[in-house]
């Protein structure tokens, strides 16, 4: 469906091109012109990543040990110092006329995307989805009773709208980081209230790292498997959407928030609950890997399993999102069952954004910067039996990120952070993190 949606998209881009929309025209929502909007962005990469191994107690056969190693083990994906190319994006935005508006969003190399990292693709229509009638961003303000509907491969609502680091937390890894394929409905109630409804495909479950790089899991088969990169401390999460499966295991979910936001927009309060339920499929295909997600990553190998029930996962949660002129914070709660498995998530984040200059103008050398904390939580109500193949995904994990974000000129920033982990293993994990980001718009 992605594909089929992409393709709708640069049809209708290509259509729009004789009329020579130009920026500050019209949007089309009362019959005037097609507004065509492109936009590109790159991010290159510094990383510095602390290397530990956690041996694993499953019996698994000598050769699958990999070569040069002594054991099987977690460890971390690439320790040390890395110059990476992270990612290049292409921005597709086409505004029609009866309110329709359209969006492509495509990712090349998407390293700290892609799952696992040597073999998943490398070019990736991250978001493509048209849009009937208008939705409200958070702490945008309602003008009214509305509504609207989506179609196509979109974030979920309760994904955090901005982002003042480039790392993510425990919990915006674990829940909400990808987009789903859906349809989507909802409008606003007046001013202030707000709600949402759809149907979609479901992410998958599946492991990452939670630091940059989420590493190599089922890359390479045994005897004597030889992969580019390490398997890292995995968690389970909620993984991108390959392909659209038509059948009974569906996604339903919805939620409901209020908002208030000052005339200037400089102030405001946006509260969101939600809720989201589905059935995990017996194997769950992913791309690059041999293993599989869902209730087969869950059930573990050679018959030692996680105290899995039921093939049922709900997911239920509330959001905040605060701007105070300058200070704004976001914060996510997260309570959810998977196959009986229960686990709670909390995480938020926190910045000021000092104006030294003016960032609008190209000539003005670091007009503004903006230091920013994040700290998240995993906490899971079940354990991982001794020999389970992968013991952190029941590990309880706190996350601290520390970070400052310098616009150097208009459309260029520099983002420096440092991820401190304390993970509840039966011994220490040194999985500490240092990484610089240079972003660059146009």
């Amino acid at each position: 469906m992605h594909r089929l949606l992409a393709g709708m998209m640069v049809f209708l881009t290509l259509a729009a091109l004789p009329l020579g929309a130009q920026d500050g025209a019209p949007t089309g929502e009362d019959g005037g012109e097609v507004e065509l909007r492109v936009s590109t962005e790159v991010r290159l990469n510094a990383r510095w990543s602390q290397d530990d191994r956690f041996p694993l107690a499953f019996p698994f056969p000598a050769d699958f040990v990999p070569v040069g190693e002594p054991d099987v083990a977690l460890q971390t994906t690439a320790p040390g110092t890395s110059i990476e190319i992270n990612k290049a994006t292409v921005f597709l935005d086409l505004d029609l006329p009866r309110g329709i508006a359209a969006h492509v969003k495509v990712d090349f190399v998407d390293l700290y995307d892609r799952n696992p990292t040597s073999t998943d693709k490398w070019v990736d229509v991250d978001e493509a989805w048209i849009g009937f009638g208008r939705r409200h961003a958070s702490l945008e303000p309602l003008p009214g009773s509305s509504a609207y509907a989506l179609v196509g491969k979109a974030p979920k609502l309760e994904r955090q709208p901005f982002r003042r680091l480039d790392s993510y937390g425990l919990v915006s890894t674990a829940f909400n980081r990808f987009p789903d394929l859906q349809v989507q409905v909802g409008g606003s109630l007046g001013t202030h209230a707000y709600f949402f409804g759809q149907v979609s495909n479901g992410n998958p479950l599946f492991m990452r790292d939670p630091n940059a790089l989420a590493g190599d899991n089922g890359t390479v088969e045994p005897p004597a498997p030889e992969p580019r990169l390490h398997s890292g401390f995995p968690i389970v999460y909620h993984a991108e959407v390959e392909d659209l499966e038509i059948d009974d295991r569906l996604e339903y979910g919805g939620g409901a928030g209020v908002r208030f936001v000052s005339a200037d927009q400089q102030r405001g309060l946006d509260l969101l609950g939600f809720y989201y339920r589905t059935r995990l499929s017996e194997q769950a295909k992913l791309r690059g890997t041999f293993y599989e997600g869902d209730l087969d990553l869950l059930d573990g190998a050679g018959g030692i399993s996680l105290p899995i029930e039921g093939d049922r996962r709900e997911e239920y949660g509330a959001n905040l999102d605060l701007r105070l002129g300058g200070f704004s914070a976001f914060a996510q709660l997260v309570r959810e069952t998977s196959a009986g498995l229960k686990r709670l998530g909390f995480e938020a984040e926190a910045g000021y954004r000092f104006a030294l200059g003016d960032p609008a103008d190209p000539a003005d050398l670091f007009p503004a910067i903006q230091p920013a904390i994040r700290f998240s939580r995993l906490e899971h109500d079940f354990g991982a039996p001794r020999g389970f193949v992968s013991p952190s995904f029941a590990w309880d994990w706190d996350k601290l990120d520390l970070g400052l974000r310098v616009t150097i000129v208009k459309r260029l920033d520099l983002t420096l952070e440092y991820a401190f982990h304390d993970i509840a293993a039966s011994r220490r994990i040194r999985h500490d993190e240092a990484l610089a980001t240079l972003r660059l718009r146009l």
